[in-house]
């Protein structure tokens, strides 16, 4: 029987490509661990699209690249932005704790595995402003707070196995930690996800070869990017490996990569004893090579005219930037156009099970032609990746308002005043947001328990932001619960966005209940075409 003492990139990269597959086995079981019974579950899918992402970053590195530092800092890179949701963004910072672990390391030997989890530990908290106990944060904390447990293992599969153990164990205890989970009676669908990612490692260092990426091909959940056609800024992928000459030193990469981000974006040096790779969107590509022979021998070039590879390529804009641009996620096409409408540049579909990534928000952002760019997220599952998105942004002020619904954005976006200062005019929006009441409707997917009341499969349920307010075996009567719980006092317009599944009845009921508690009320009525929630509402 082989024991496994120490493993390198190689072992990595078909870890962390097992680990993907057992992601894509589990999505839907993940996905249905959801503390609210509506169908907004997408836990397994944001994870997987970000362990996607990864593998697609490793595809992209050749198959005999096996560098420990160039396979962490791949996945690092493509799990930042294929990132998706909480669970995606949170994921991807422990991907990142792992790759600064490994720094320049060539092998990982066992008691590696378990610092490279504390590192882990550190950098997820970190990207967390309120960190919940019960979640895939807790995995960690356990891992690395138990570690003395296995600190003198003398093999990888047995710290892995270790790690699994104690893992399980943990989604086991989640419900214990968060009385939500308990309520609802599931465990956090994060931390069982991640104990499938330990799992897919253990199952390679148990001597597993074999991996089946095609079993992604069917998951659903793909974010469509609503952005006009317009010409790259950087037409050229541009790619070198060198050879570096003798008296080459690593702090010269700094160097390398300040001079490539001058030039273009997408700049990435990655530095293996003495060969260095070079990654760079650029319009100048002779330019790079120039000054690539400054440091070593060219190996290789791969210049690729992204330009042709563009779908939807317009004249250049050499219009000058205004002073300020939109990005808003949208549920529907047609609360698409009503953003539109109100003045949003790029419109990023996504909402309920199709959170869009850091890349689909980066992507947006990035077309925008303004100094400064407002970002409304429109749903909590969006907002890390939104600030990731921000942060990951050069050369613009990205600023994120925190919008938990699309209602509370279009009262913003109706607020705008571009003569206003920075500062009042961000003040103008979180106030316009928190004026409305946003309410959506929905109907339970399965039995539940919330608050301790029973919830059976089929009610209708009313929501505020996140909050269930109420619910009952017909629309009037949860709508009618919910409008007697809320203070109406002042509120004179009624916005009602339809949804896919909405039906003349049901709107009709819903204009009734209005009427009867609001005096005088105007009801508008628009077609949102949002799925998964029939009715979006929008108090004010």
């Amino acid at each position: 029987m082989r024991i496994l003492e120490k493993v390198n990139g190689k072992f990595m990269r078909l870890a962390f490509q097992k680990a993907t597959e057992q992601l894509a086995i589990h999505v839907d079981e993940l996905n249905a661990l959801n503390v609210f019974p509506v169908p907004d579950g997408d836990t397994g899918s944001n994870m997987l699209a970000t362990m996607k992402e990864g593998c697609k970053y490793l595809d992209q590195l050749g198959k005999n690249e096996h560098s420990l530092q160039t396979i962490m800092e791949s996945i690092r890179n493509g799990t930042l932005m294929g990132a998706r949701g909480n669970s995606g963004v949170i994921l991807s910072q422990i991907f990142r704790g792992f790759a600064e672990y490994c720094g320049k390391k060539r092998t990982l030997q066992p008691k590696d595995i378990l610092r490279m989890i504390s590192s882990a530990r550190a950098v997820a908290y970190k990207a967390v402003m309120r960190p919940v106990e019960g979640t895939i944060l807790t995995v960690l904390r356990r891992l690395d707070e138990k570690s003395e447990e296995i600190v003198d293992a003398e093999s990888i599969e047995q710290v892995l196995k270790w790690v699994v153990k104690v893992s399980e164990q943990t989604v086991r205890d989640t419900p214990n930690l968060l009385p939500a989970l308990k309520e609802a009676g599931v465990v956090d669908a994060g931390a069982k996800g991640l104990y499938y990612i330990f799992k897919g490692f253990l199952a390679i260092a148990e001597g597993e070869k074999e991996v089946n990426l095609e079993v992604m091909t069917n998951t659903e959940g793909e974010v469509v990017v609503e952005i006009p056609a317009q010409e790259l800024v950087y037409q050229y992928c541009t790619e070198l490996m060198i050879k570096c000459y003798d008296d080459f030193q690593s702090g010269k990469v700094g160097d390398l990569k300040l001079f490539l981000e001058g030039i273009g974006d997408s700049a990435v040096v990655v530095c293996d004893e003495n060969v260095l790779k070079t990654h760079v969107h650029t319009n100048n590509p002779g330019v790079v090579i120039e000054e690539a022979l400054k440091y070593g021998e060219i190996l290789k070039v791969k210049i690729d005219n992204m330009k042709l590879q563009h779908e939807h390529l317009v004249g250049q804009n050499s219009e000058p930037p205004r002073k300020y641009g939109f990005v808003a996620v949208s549920p529907g096409h047609g609360i698409s156009e009503i953003l539109k409408n109100l003045g949003v540049d790029q419109v990023v579909r996504g909402g309920q099970t199709m959170n869009p990534s850091t890349a689909d928000l980066k992507f947006a952002i990035d077309r925008v032609n303004a100094e400064i760019i407002f970002l409304f997220p429109n749903n909590p599952n969006i907002f890390l990746a939104a600030k990731q998105a921000a942060e990951n942004t050069k050369g613009k002020n990205v600023i994120v308002i925190p919008t938990q619904t699309v209602q509370e954005c279009i009262s913003s976006m109706m607020s705008f005043d571009p003569n206003e200062e920075l500062d009042r005019l961000r003040e103008k929006f979180i106030e316009a947001a928190k004026y409305i009441i946003p309410l959506s409707i929905t109907r339970a997917v399965r039995d539940a328990r919330h608050n301790g009341t029973k919830i059976k499969k089929g009610e209708y349920m009313v929501m505020r932001g996140k909050k269930l307010i109420s619910h009952g075996l017909s629309l009037k009567q949860a709508l009618n619960r919910a409008l007697t719980a809320l203070d109406l006092r002042g509120k004179e317009v009624v916005t009602i966005f339809t949804g896919q599944d909405a039906v003349d009845e049901e709107v009709n009921a819903i204009k009734e209940s209005l009427e009867k508690v609001i005096d005088e009320v105007q009801i508008d009525i628009h077609d949102g075409g949002q799925p998964h929630y029939p009715y979006l509402l929008m108090i004010e």
